[in-house]
């Protein structure tokens, strides 16, 4: 009876020893399914991300290989421009080597081209309008390289060139009263001076190259009335160098104060370092030169003499 009794409860431990097994085994495996399916989730959202990766990475490549075939295009389109140029290049090489050989002669001419023939006689063959010398400016003229040097048709004479070396450009005023008598006048508002041919501190245009200059002074004379005199005057004159080239003169004859204008202009030949200064000639008792915009003095280059440039030769 007692080894009966021992047998069940053998045979009971047993039992109660699987029964636990078998729940410690069910825990794990649950546990495990939960770890399986959280695994699981990771992996499908780290491979939808590299999908959409791969997405964005195909649209650039997709980009990159337009932009490369757009490249190319460009390139064989800059190569075939390239290849015409170079061949308009040889073209224009092969007309003028051919243009120049057609020439009996060739010869170099000791100075510079003054017509159609010195051109000619330079080896020029294409009909047009050329620049010239001529005899104190540069001249334009149409060649016609198909007529003989003898024909009438050969040489077409067009009119002058205007050549300035230098611009020369200027236009002051004076901002105050003036009363001097013999001296300069000192217009000391430049407006314009291009150049620098005119200095405000000395009243005096310098002429920088030679040739054909114009100018115009205007100004505002100020008469007090009859105070000492029935007649008062300003005379103003354009001095070149010290020698009156022109005078402008104002006037009035017993009467209360009033102003009066006055004004020349003149072209003049000068030479290189000429000097052209405005000057007060003649003034009455209390008169005066009126300032501010009244009081004008103006002038540029016309024509310059291109014989200097001649005598360099």
């Amino acid at each position: 009876m007692a080894r009966f009794i021992k047998m069940h409860v053998f045979i009971g431990c047993l039992v109660l020893l699987a029964s636990c097994c078998c729940s410690i085994n069910a825990s794990n495996v649950e546990e495990q399914l939960l770890q399986l399916q959280d695994s699981f989730n990771e992996m499908r959202g780290s491979l939808a991300e590299k999908s959409s990766r791969m997405d964005a990475l195909e649209l650039q490549v997709a980009q990159l290989t337009s932009q490369v075939i757009q490249l190319e295009r460009v390139e064989n389109q800059n190569k075939i421009l390239m290849e015409e140029i170079a061949q308009l290049n040889e073209m224009r090489k092969t007309r003028v080597l051919n243009g120049i050989s057609n020439q009996p002669s060739t010869n170099a001419i000791s100075q510079m081209p003054t017509s159609c023939e010195d051109l000619s006689e330079i080896g020029h063959t294409l009909n047009g309008l050329y620049s010239v010398m001529g005899m104190k400016s540069v001249e334009s003229v149409y060649c016609d390289f198909s007529n003989a040097t003898n024909d009438s048709g050969f040489q077409t004479w067009i009119g002058h060139v205007d050549v300035k070396s230098t611009p020369t450009y200027f236009f002051v005023r004076r901002s105050d009263y003036f009363e001097e008598l013999g001296t300069p006048i000192l217009f000391d508002i430049e407006e314009l001076n291009v150049g620098a041919a005119y200095d405000k501190n000395s009243g005096i245009f310098t002429a920088p190259v030679t040739g054909k200059y114009f100018f115009t002074v205007s100004g505002l004379g100020y008469f007090p009335g009859s105070i000492v005199s029935s007649r008062y005057h300003i005379q103003v004159g354009l001095y070149k160098n010290d020698e009156a080239m022109a005078f402008a003169l104002a006037d009035e004859v017993e009467v209360g104060f009033q102003y009066e204008t006055f004004s020349l202009q003149l072209t003049l030949e000068l030479t290189k370092g000429d000097q052209i200064s405005v000057r007060i000639q003649g003034l009455s008792p209390y008169v005066s030169l009126r300032a501010g915009m009244f009081t004008q003095f103006n002038g540029f280059l016309l024509e310059e003499d291109i014989t200097q440039f001649l005598h360099m030769l």
